[in-house]
């Protein structure tokens, strides 16, 4: 049996075990498992941002299962897909991706959808509900308030990515704080 060649600058297995539950936790979400029923067979499903590896989810079970006001679910190089839940009233603040198409999914839920090219005309108004698509160009303004009586539980896909891989904020005032600190 060959012996294992080791170099003596690597780290020892317990500190680099550490390393990694250190910076696994400081993230706001941990990776779990998930198991459930799909179509007659078990389906093992991970939680936490799965990005940069194949991944699948039942999308609608998950959207409507999230709690959070924005969960990043999976973080590609050229994609990612955020749930989130907006309690009446809460709104997605009025922003504007320069370099990034937007798509989001209703599952659940009313909402009040305006855009426009500039911040001060949002000409575009509508109404939505549960399985409506919004779709948003790169460059336009964008807000988005939960005008039901009950969450509003929404999907969205960024290209490319606009959130650090694994962001969460469970509340919309979380969400606000933070981009009130990296602002």
């Amino acid at each position: 049996m060959k012996k294992k060649k080791t170099n003596k600058t690597s780290m020892p297995p317990l500190a680099a075990y550490l390393l990694t539950f250190l910076a696994l936790t400081a993230c706001s979400e941990q990776r779990g498992v998930v198991v459930k029923e799909a179509k007659g067979q078990q389906v093992q499903q991970e939680t936490g941002d799965m990005g940069k590896q194949p991944w699948m989810l039942d999308i609608e079970e998950a959207t409507i299962a999230n709690p959070h006001y924005r969960n990043t679910q999976w973080t590609g190089e050229h994609l990612q897909l955020v749930l989130m839940s907006l309690k009446p009233n809460e709104e997605i603040d009025l922003e504007v991706h320069r370099n990034i198409d937007q798509f989001i999914r209703i599952e659940q839920g009313e909402a009040l959808v305006r855009m426009g090219k500039s911040e001060k005309e949002l000409s575009f108004e509508r109404t939505v509900s549960d399985d409506w698509v919004i779709l948003i160009p790169a460059g336009y303004y964008h807000h988005i308030r939960n005008t039901g009586n009950t969450e509003l539980k929404l999907y969205s896909i960024y290209t490319p990515a606009e959130h650090p891989a694994g962001t969460v904020h469970r509340t919309y005032e979380k969400a606000r704080q933070h981009l009130d600190e990296h602002n």
